[in-house]
């Protein structure tokens, strides 16, 4: 009887262990500014960006803005509520110099359709087979969507968030950056 309890109390305790490391390693990694003088990974200014229409441009193209850089998916909820935030932190930042750039994952067809079905008005950029380059660039180990970073106007990342960003918070982001 007394082992029926002890093997009872150690599936218990294996159970628990493996739920606790189970539910850290599935929360979104947050991250907060980088440490002063840190640099981008990869030097940004030559990285190529081809839009919805395949024009290509560079990051270069872009520097002398703030950059609040979203990657993002049509298929990804947390994309999906985010997007109108961004939205609107175009129109309200963009005469300041605050200019969002969307990588999108995921086919031309598929981009183009949510963007017209959620009137996107700032610049898209499709990842296609730059999906890699673009997450070590842009300090995305974790690969996951959404993910948000904000390059300052010499294109140093001052701020990156693996998870979905609010209204407020890009705001509050932004407000203290300007």
């Amino acid at each position: 009887m007394k082992q029926k309890q002890l093997l009872v109390v150690a599936i218990a305790l294996l159970s628990m262990l493996a739920g606790a490391a189970l539910y850290n390693f599935l929360q979104p990694v947050l991250f907060t500014e980088p440490t002063a003088g840190e640099q981008t990974p990869l030097a940004l200014h030559a990285i190529p960006l081809t839009d919805l229409d395949q024009r290509e441009t560079v990051f270069r193209d872009w520097q002398g803005d703030l950059l609040l850089v979203n990657f993002w998916a049509p298929w990804c909820a947390p994309c999906r509520r985010e997007i109108p935030s961004l939205i609107q932190i175009q129109r309200e930042y963009g005469e300041r110099g605050v200019r969002v750039l969307g990588i999108a994952f995921d086919s031309e067809a598929q981009v183009r359709r949510f963007a017209e079905e959620y009137k996107i008005d700032y610049p898209l950029f499709l990842a296609t087979n730059r999906a890699a380059m673009y997450n070590a660039a842009l300090d995305n180990p974790s690969g996951s969507l959404p993910y948000t970073a904000l390059l300052d106007r010499n294109l140093t990342i001052i701020f990156r968030h693996n998870g979905e960003m609010t209204l407020a918070g890009l705001r509050a982001l932004l407000d203290k950056s300007l």
